[in-house]
């Protein structure tokens, strides 16, 4: 049985021999939670419910800022700015989940469990 370290190692060399770009296979969201002592796969070899659910929070919290405190011009409202962010959130999530899983069946990737 291989270690987390080594699986995404394993990871990491198989989707670079297939071309995907750095910032698809390591985002800095997953970077982020390895680092705080998560281990979680690349966003390829996970299941689509755990990718929508990762995408949604850091993209709605991301949102959420940026709303409330004006970042991009006027700000919102508290209870505006939280539904704008769970909206976008959830269409981000959503996209994102199936852009992935799309990915993993077009690139013929390994299993997680087999690396």
């Amino acid at each position: 049985m291989s270690s987390f370290k080594e699986r995404l190692e394993k990871a990491h060399a198989e989707l670079q021999a297939q071309g995907v770009w750095l910032s698809n296979y390591k985002p800095p969201m997953f970077s982020l939670l390895r680092m705080l002592g998560i281990k979680v796969p690349p966003p390829y070899y996970i299941g689509f419910h755990l990718n929508a659910i990762i995408a949604f929070w850091y993209f709605a919290l991301i949102i959420f800022l940026v709303m409330y405190f004006g970042i991009l011009g006027s700000s919102d409202t508290f209870q505006t700015a939280m539904d704008k962010a769970l909206l976008w959130g959830f269409v981000y999530g959503i996209g994102m989940a199936v852009f992935y899983t799309i990915r993993r069946r077009k690139l013929s990737l390994s299993d997680w469990s087999s690396l």
